[in-house]
């Protein structure tokens, strides 16, 4: 008799993303675009760039530039999923500084409703007014 074996799945939890306490934001940008702007990172940006420039093609000929070996689909998608990490890795303060950004501004306030007599009746007069242009009504 055959033992039927089941793959393990590993799962790895995401940690929530905690901005920046408000006084911290300002120097957090200010700490990424000093990254972006050091030697360092450009050397670290160049040898992502030319993974990136690798993986793309070996995702478009389908044969491994190295081995010149035919890719299986399954293959290639793992490349494609290597390519993406590259990018983001890349491209992470950037990112980064934008969600910083996001959260240090105010949120859009999304209610239509008025929260005042005053903005009922600007509504009000604002709909009486547009109502009075409609040549159909």
């Amino acid at each position: 008799m055959e033992k039927s074996t089941k793959d393990k799945v590993m799962t790895v939890p995401i940690p929530k993303f905690e901005p920046p306490a408000e006084g911290d934001v300002k120097n957090t940008i200010a700490a990424l675009t000093a990254l972006q702007a050091s030697e360092g990172w450009a050397i670290i940006v160049k040898i992502l760039n030319d993974n990136i420039a690798y993986l793309e093609q070996a995702i478009l000929d389908k044969v491994d530039p190295r081995t010149r070996e035919v890719l299986s689909n399954e293959e290639i998608e793992i490349l494609r999923i290597k390519r993406n990490l590259n990018i983001e890795v890349r491209d992470t303060p950037a990112n980064y500084s934008k969600v910083v950004r996001d959260v240090e501004a105010d949120p859009e306030e999304y209610d239509p409703y008025p929260k005042t007599i005053e903005e009922v009746k600007k509504m009000e007069k604002r709909g009486k007014e547009e109502a009075g242009d409609d040549p159909g009504k």
